[in-house]
């Protein structure tokens, strides 16, 4: 290396990895990992894979792969193919994607991007926020999708909370599409040009977002009010916002087959890009608004707890055992013994209950042979076991009933604050 501070990659081209991805070059990189085009010998399907170093303080990649496993088979989403680790780095495996919609957006001939394809995009991309949402998790980092996946902390399109460095709700994502919109009609925000992330958030928070709506077709007066509305705690109305964008469609004549600014050849200086992908979509549909996974993050509190209960039960990245299914959550340590316990006492009721009907049975036979011999129902024989299983039995019922409404209990009980902290110490 030529100096202290030169940054070595942690993948070469040619490197394999576990005996199937070969790297064919990289795509891109940033604080939070390094993403390559790999080779998947085993499909012979170019796909992409990130890594992170194991070295790196705060380990991101988990959340990664945990929230892209349970977005798997919704649209707009990367296919998952694998991940694992070793004692270098962590990694995860997915479909690879084409370009990003910036780079996109910058070879059309004005620099922008059409209504008929804005409108498209932006229905697109508030249907995968919804689908993040609703698994109980945040972007924090919508923007133009990449081949797979975004970097944290683009000032352009944050919004004034995360400039603030509040806690980010779900409204969050809602303004950085809104931002982005105004970006494919434009070619610009007004903040652009500013490099401190402090005079961003205060033009931001200063600029009457109004003047934006110029740009965008006269249905998104509707989408800037909701917002306006919305804090940490309301919900978005996913399908007010979704009507902006099929109203507006309708009265621009736009169908959702219509060929995309891309795939357009009208011109010289216009770049022609397929929008199909190199391998396969399983259990998704193929559509240019992908989303990266790598800034989501949990719904703090009580806004998430109805959607991710087991989200981040056990997750693993492991070489031995790449690519399984999240598994299911497991008793802690300290209540094994009690689960032990209460398999021990189940049995040994059962038991009891077999002998008693075993008795009563017998009781019935006798019954059934002695026409002297009183009703089923009035056997001195059947009280006398009744009595006998009651007595013995009622201590072992009540210490079932108290495991059972302890378990109860801690189940209903509010659960802390779900951190990504919590989640890596886990």
């Amino acid at each position: 290396m030529s100096g202290a501070g030169e940054h070595t990659d942690i993948l070469s081209v040619a490197d394999v990895v576990r005996d199937r991805w070969k790297v064919m070059r990289k795509i891109g990189g940033g604080g939070f990992g390094e993403i390559y085009e790999v080779l998947d010998q085993l499909s012979q399907a170019t796909v992409a894979l990130k890594v992170e170093s194991a070295q790196q303080p705060k380990q991101v990649l988990k959340m990664e792969v945990a929230v892209l496993k349970k977005l798997q088979g919704k649209d707009h989403v990367c296919r998952f193919v694998g991940c694992g680790r070793n004692d270098r780095f962590n990694y995860v495996v997915m479909e690879l994607q084409g370009r990003n919609l910036a780079d996109l957006r910058r070879t059309m001939t004005r620099g922008t991007f059409s209504v008929s394809t804005t409108l498209r995009l932006g229905k697109q991309i508030l249907e995968a926020i919804e689908s993040i949402h609703s698994v109980g998790f945040l972007h924090r980092d919508i923007k133009p999708p990449r081949p797979v996946a975004g970097f944290r902390g683009t000032v352009r399109y944050a919004s004034i909370n995360a400039h603030k460095n509040k806690e980010m709700g779900r409204h969050d994502d809602l303004w950085s599409l809104f931002y982005m919109l105004v970006e494919f009609m434009v070619g610009q925000l007004p903040w652009r040009k500013i490099k401190d992330k402090e005079q961003v958030g205060n033009l931001k928070e200063t600029y009457d977002h109004r003047l934006m709506l110029k740009h965008l077709p006269s249905e998104f007066s509707a989408f800037l009010d909701h917002i306006l509305t919305l804090d940490y705690f309301t919900k978005p109305d996913y399908q007010l916002l979704m009507s902006v964008f099929e109203n507006a469609m309708k009265s621009h004549n736009v169908l959702e087959n219509d060929p995309y600014d891309w795939e357009k050849c009208d011109s010289e200086d216009m770049l022609t890009i397929t929008a199909a992908a190199t391998t396969a979509q399983q259990l998704t549909r193929l559509t240019p608004a992908y989303l990266g996974m790598a800034n989501a993050s949990v719904l703090p509190g009580e806004l998430q707890r109805e959607n991710t209960e087991d989200v981040l039960q056990g997750e693993r990245l492991s070489d031995a055992d790449n690519c399984p299914p999240i598994p299911t959550p497991t008793t802690p340590g300290g209540d094994v013994w009690e689960e032990m316990d209460r398999n021990r006492n189940h049995k040994h009721a059962q038991q009891m209950i077999r002998k008693v009907v075993s008795e009563d049975e017998h009781s019935q036979n006798q019954g059934n042979q002695s026409p002297n011999t009183g009703s089923m129902q009035s056997s001195p024989r059947r009280v006398r076991s009744e009595t006998m299983f009651l007595e013995r039995a009622a201590p072992l019922l009540r210490r079932m009933r108290h495991s059972q409404s302890l378990a109860f209990e801690k189940r209903l009980a509010p659960e802390p604050k779900p951190t990504i902290e919590r989640f890596l110490e886990a």
